[in-house]
């Protein structure tokens, strides 16, 4: 690992996303800090001590692990291209024609030049983007709430959280849940 500002008897970083979801990460360039190149699995003690009086600390709605996104922790060594990595959940069966409703955690820092953004697909379609956070305005350690028409004939639903940056800020993602 690259890591340094991190005790090495702290535990809490995987790249191995949760059962049944994935990461996307072809449009990422190379190199830069291993833990975070691409979305990553953190505790809170791992994530908050990569670099203090950043904000991290301020990520008081997630718990145990959660996803992050972190351009600037990445930007620390050599790499080529920007940092673009995309989250995926699995596919969630939804009835056509309903209204479902999609909630997660977030904790996202804005520094011009990044974008994060929340996209759905239904029944293996193109991505359509139902939130951005391009906006100069934080997203700090706030509950999201989306409702999602769902389209006649749709039996199932996938959700993409894609961050994109180069030595910006930071994205996380937790409790992410459609009901």
């Amino acid at each position: 690992m690259d890591e340094t500002g991190i005790p090495a008897g702290v535990k809490g970083f995987t790249h191995t996303p949760p059962a049944g979801w994935s990461v996307d990460n072809s449009n990422m360039g190379t190199g830069g800090v291993t833990e975070w190149a691409g979305w990553a699995f953190a505790t809170d003690e791992f994530w908050s001590q990569a670099q203090r009086d950043q904000w991290r600390e301020l990520n008081v709605r997630s718990r145990d692990v959660f996803a992050v996104a972190d351009s600037d922790e990445r930007d620390d060594k050599s790499h080529t291209g920007t940092f673009d990595s995309t989250l995926i959940t699995p596919k969630w069966a939804v009835t056509g024609g309903s209204t479902r409703n999609l909630t997660f955690q977030t904790h996202y820092r804005q520094e011009s030049g990044q974008s994060a953004q929340v996209l759905v697909s239904y029944n293996g379609g193109a991505p359509t983007v139902v939130k951005s956070y391009t906006a100069d305005a934080d997203a700090v350690a706030k509950a999201e709430s989306l409702a999602l028409q769902v389209p006649a004939g749709a039996t199932d639903v996938q959700i993409r959280f894609r961050y994109s940056g180069n030595n910006n800020w930071y994205w996380t993602v937790d409790n992410v849940r459609l009901s």
